[in-house]
């Protein structure tokens, strides 16, 4: 896997998660994708497209990206995820890509702005 492949995945992901284009999302996510997150896990493409989507309905309200890195097979995205109820909050992406899908991801950020 090239580190241009890895990043246009990862960039697909985060431009249909933003869009709320979960049909699209899909497209760049293996079926058996990982998820790990402060406020949840999800094991296959369909939960993790259920809690992305869960997230964009009830708490995000935007995304500001930063900063991404990708190296081979990883990209690490930092980014500001923007809700209605507290500051933009810094958020960490992780993301594994293999033969064009992403297959595993680790979030992390400060959740105590959301009152969790």
């Amino acid at each position: 896997m090239s580190t241009e492949e890895t990043r246009t995945a990862v960039a697909t992901y985060f431009d249909a998660w933003r869009d709320r284009d979960f049909d699209r999302l899909r497209t760049v996510l293996a079926d058996d994708v990982d998820f790990v997150g402060v406020m949840g896990t999800a094991r296959g493409a369909d939960e993790c497209i259920a809690g992305l989507r869960g997230m964009a309905e009830s708490v995000m309200t935007d995304l500001t990206l930063h900063a991404r890195v990708a190296d081979g097979d990883d990209a690490i995205t930092w980014f500001d995820l923007h809700t209605a109820s507290a500051p933009p909050i810094p958020t960490a992406n992780w993301s594994h890509v293999e033969n064009g899908l992403i297959t595993r991801i680790r979030v992390t950020f400060d959740p105590r702005p959301l009152g969790l």
